[in-house]
């Protein structure tokens, strides 16, 4: 489920899958694209997700097929064009496609127990050419490639 609250002109927009850590599917993509259009009249958007957790990627059981990618991707492009901030408030894991929804963000601030990583080499896939580029953007070329092939 994909909760939208607002507090005055700040829209919360909370991954709640808190028995998933949060991790996402086609249909959790949809939800959050919707949330984050519904949000476009705040002044910011916070990302966040609930029970310790922000996001610990693709839900393996339910992103089959191209339909997934093709949501993911305008997922990210909506977060990084939104004419308003997007902060993402991590805690806990930020794996995967956590990983690539925290760097589709404006900003982003984490506890210190958040954790960063994509794992898509340990897995034996690929990652898109947009969340390559995008992580050298925000950490830089020398760490964001150490971060991908490290796994």
């Amino acid at each position: 489920m994909i909760r939208l609250e607002r507090r005055e002109r700040v829209a919360l927009v909370t991954i709640d899958r808190p028995e998933r850590r949060n991790a996402i599917d086609l249909e959790h993509c949809r939800e959050l694209h919707r949330a984050i259009t519904d949000a476009a009249d705040a002044r910011v958007i916070v990302l966040t997700g609930a029970g310790g957790h922000f996001c610990a990627g693709a839900d393996l059981g339910g992103v089959e097929g191209d339909e997934f990618v093709v949501a993911l991707r305008a997922l990210l492009l909506l977060l990084t064009e939104i004419p308003l901030p997007v902060l993402a408030a991590v805690e806990g894991a930020a794996l995967g496609a956590g990983m690539q929804l925290t760097v589709a963000c404006d900003l982003r601030v984490a506890t210190a127990d958040a954790r960063f990583a994509i794992p898509a080499g340990k897995l034996g896939l690929m990652i898109d050419h947009w969340s390559v580029q995008r992580q050298a953007l925000v950490a830089g070329a020398g760490p964001a490639r150490a971060m991908l092939l490290a796994a």
